[in-house]
């Protein structure tokens, strides 16, 4: 499976609307770039003329460029040891891949070799949920992680001291990936399916993580709630701060309170508690 890399040069505010837009057409991995935004998808997904049609519609903001490159799976690993970092939360969380070496002076610390699979904690949206996992008790807790990328947020769950842990993704390199990450972080018990939550059973759940994008979330809120247990908890993000208010009250509707919220770069992070 190979996956076409797109090369965006754009302003910081373009960049910002693009990468919202392109993960509504496929699109799932994203970096910044000094330029604007580098942007993954796979090849099966791409559509050319669709790619085309989205960006034509922001260029009355400014000149939009592209470049566009098809990376071949087996060479992934290359890349991101090129431009992968350590991520640093706080001194909660020290995150880093199996290349790096270890540093002292955090809570925890999860090594998660990404590959081609969204969640390395560099974004906005997977930093705000790693952070704000501390602020729940996840002692003796069960745990949902929807679309969980490299599975990163179900690692600091378990880390947390969650007595069971389950994560799925649509994307099967993301599920293989994964699994590959939980060896790493002594997280083997941590169950990792392909598919969305329609998929998922009844299980009731203490608390319940969605880190995907708007739409979804906005779509998918009843499948979360019928999911979460009374006095249960929601963390959603993946939007920006100005969805908040239609979340917010999508959320409100189904039986969910809003708790607190947290920003960063315009991306926005929200907890919800089920009544």
């Amino acid at each position: 499976m190979s996956t076409q890399q797109v090369r965006i040069t754009a302003s910081p505010d373009q960049a910002d609307i693009l990468l919202a837009e392109l993960g509504e057409i496929g699109f799932d991995i994203f970096e910044d770039s000094d330029t604007g935004l580098i942007a993954y998808c796979q090849t099966d997904l791409f559509d050319l003329a669709v790619f085309k049609d989205l960006i034509s519609r922001y260029q009355f903001l400014g000149p939009i460029q592209y470049e566009i490159q098809e990376i071949e799976k087996q060479n992934w690993n290359a890349v991101w040891e090129t431009n992968y970092d350590p991520i640093r939360i706080s001194d909660l969380v020290f995150i880093r891949a199996n290349f790096h070496p270890s540093e002292p002076g955090y809570q925890m610390e999860i090594v998660i070799n990404p590959k081609m699979s969204f969640g390395t904690g560099h974004h906005e949206t997977t930093f705000q949920m790693s952070q704000a996992l501390f602020d729940l008790d996840l002692a003796g807790k069960s745990v949902l992680d929807a679309g969980t990328g490299t599975g990163i947020l179900a690692f600091v769950a378990k880390k947390l001291g969650a007595s069971f842990v389950r994560g799925f993704d649509i994307d099967e390199w993301s599920v293989e990936n994964s699994i590959e990450n939980a060896s790493l972080n002594a997280c083997d018990d941590v169950e990792f399916d392909k598919g969305t939550i329609l998929d998922e059973s009844a299980r009731m759940y203490d608390v319940l993580l969605a880190n995907i994008n708007r739409n979804i979330l906005l779509d998918e809120m009843g499948e979360y709630a019928d999911r979460i247990v009374s006095g249960g908890d929601l963390l959603l993000s993946g939007f920006y701060t100005e969805d908040i208010p239609m979340l917010i009250e999508r959320a409100e509707a189904l039986g969910l309170k809003y708790v607190s919220q947290s920003e960063k770069n315009r991306w926005a992070c929200l907890r919800f508690k089920k009544i």
